[in-house]
């Protein structure tokens, strides 16, 4: 038998809700962010592997580090 003075557990405050759910979101955000820079390491690792972009690349600038000068 329940006792009659026990009252009733009271709900999450608006301010807890508002904490959670605060929570959630940034939870949400840094998920994105890291997938964003994870692809981008994945994209600059295999353009440098594919030689478009690092010091002996033939889109870099001549004569920069990683060129042999002929003369």
């Amino acid at each position: 038998m329940g006792s009659i003075f026990k009252s009733k557990p009271q709900g999450k405050s608006q301010a807890t809700l508002d904490y959670e759910s605060k929570l959630a979101a940034d939870k949400i955000a840094e998920d994105k962010r890291a997938a964003d820079a994870s692809k981008i390491k994945a994209e600059k690792e295999d353009k440098t592997a594919r030689g478009l972009i690092g010091s002996r690349s033939m889109f870099g600038k001549s004569g920069g580090r990683g060129y042999f000068e002929g003369k």
